[in-house]
């Protein structure tokens, strides 16, 4: 039969934690392992009895630590469990059994092994921790950055942020333990006896989780949007330009409508302090169908397909346009190389062609991408004005060059 209670001080704290475990066994709780993640120990019960446990530096090396158990082990002492890279810890029911070590000075000595471990893994846990994290961070860098400059996931933004700013204080928490047992040592050192520190009631992994958990967790879940932008139909939506219309683009090709479209569509719009005004709009035209005798409700055949969207940012200044325009085009450029292999016929992309840097007058920089797209030929421009960014995807048989004026005249 086990039993677990929660762990009263520090690991590093040696009197205390011995006096703790002496007075578990005069209850008839023997240690049997640690629980480190929820800061508990795992107790066989058994009759009461005194027993004295004592806290033994992990050496320099497993040899000589081997060494030194089947000593203590002729001594009177059992190997009970080991606290890993710090102490191992044995028992010893006999009264008259000598004690580990006859004086402080041979303790202090004898910490310069656990001293040196702890050393070696912390600096191998933060160099490892800022290695991820600095991986995680150029990974995901892309997505940072849209997210802070377009704050489009809050959520995200918010947890990425507290995590970077919780590991710095574990390192700081990591050093304070190191210097307490160099405090420690330096006490040993000296020829006077160590104190036990105060004992706290409730185990510590509660407040790591209020002080962990709850941030990264609960907070974001209720006070922050998960995605933020809001989702309105053509007619709702209240755009910051008069753009052109489906019929007006089909006006400049070769097979221009006779009238304008019934359409479907909606408008994605958001705002950040970067960039207040973003604007998405996706128009379709898209297939109608109506009941015929049979009860079966066939579609009706349409021409070619015609769609387009286009996102519109205006930030606060040109330097933060540049940004958001590279942002953009890298988005658009990842969205097709993927839709390369898609199975399905409407999604899929064929003949992709490399983005192409154009000239046109009064546009700082302009690039444009042709590919196919459900057997037709498709382009995507990304086109920078000032502080004003305009990504523009077209499924149609209109040109770039002829519709580009109609979105330029509306931005004016």
């Amino acid at each position: 039969m086990t039993e677990i209670r929660p762990i009263p001080c520090s690991f590093f704290d040696i009197p205390g934690l011995q006096s703790w475990l002496d007075e578990m066994a005069c209850q008839g709780l023997f240690l049997q392992k640690f629980n480190f993640h929820r800061d508990r120990a795992v107790f066989t019960v058994g009759d009461p009895y005194p027993v004295r446990y004592r806290l033994d530096p992990v050496g320099k090396s497993k040899k000589k630590d081997r060494e030194r158990a089947e000593l203590y082990q002729e001594a009177g002492w059992t190997h009970v469990v080991t606290i890993s890279k710090a102490f191992h810890i044995f028992s010893c029911g006999d009264p008259d059994a000598p004690e580990l070590y006859s004086d402080p000075q041979s303790l202090s000595l004898a910490l310069d092994g656990t001293i040196r471990a702890q050393i070696r893994y912390q600096l191998s846990f933060v160099l490892s921790t800022l290695l991820l994290m600095g991986g995680l961070l150029f990974l995901t860098r892309d997505i940072f950055w849209a997210d802070f400059l377009l704050w489009t996931s809050p959520r995200n933004l918010f947890t990425l942020a507290l995590t970077a700013i919780l590991f710095p204080g574990l390192f700081l928490v990591l050093a304070l333990e190191l210097r307490k047992l160099l405090k420690i040592q330096r006490t040993l050192a000296q020829g006077l006896p160590l104190k036990a520190k105060k004992r706290w009631n409730r185990p510590r992994w509660i407040l790591v989780w209020i002080a962990v958990y709850l941030p990264l967790s609960l907070f974001p879940r209720v006070f922050l949007e998960d995605y933020r932008p809001k989702l309105y139909s053509l007619e709702e939506a209240v755009l910051s330009h008069p753009w052109p219309t489906l019929g007006q683009l089909e006006g400049t090709g070769p097979r221009p409508l006779e009238e304008e479209p019934k359409v479907d569509g909606h408008v994605h719009q958001n705002d950040s302090w970067f960039v207040p005004v973003q604007e998405y709009v996706s128009i379709d035209w898209r297939t109608h169908s109506i009941p015929t005798d049979t009860g079966k409700i066939p579609g009706i055949e349409r021409p070619y397909s015609l769609w387009t969207y286009f996102q519109y940012d205006r930030a606060r200044s040109p330097r933060v346009a540049q940004w958001v325009y590279e942002l953009r085009r890298d988005e658009e450029a990842k969205y097709l190389t993927r839709a390369q292999k898609n199975t399905s016929f409407y999604g899929k992309v064929t003949d992709l062609q490399p983005w192409e840097k154009l000239d046109w007058p009064g546009l700082d920089r302009l690039e444009a991408v042709r590919y196919r797209q459900q057997d037709q030929d498709c382009w995507t421009l990304a086109a920078l004005r000032g502080n004003e960014v305009l990504m523009i995807c077209y499924v149609g048989y209109a040109g770039l060059e002829d519709c580009l004026p109609l979105f330029l005249e509306a931005m004016d």
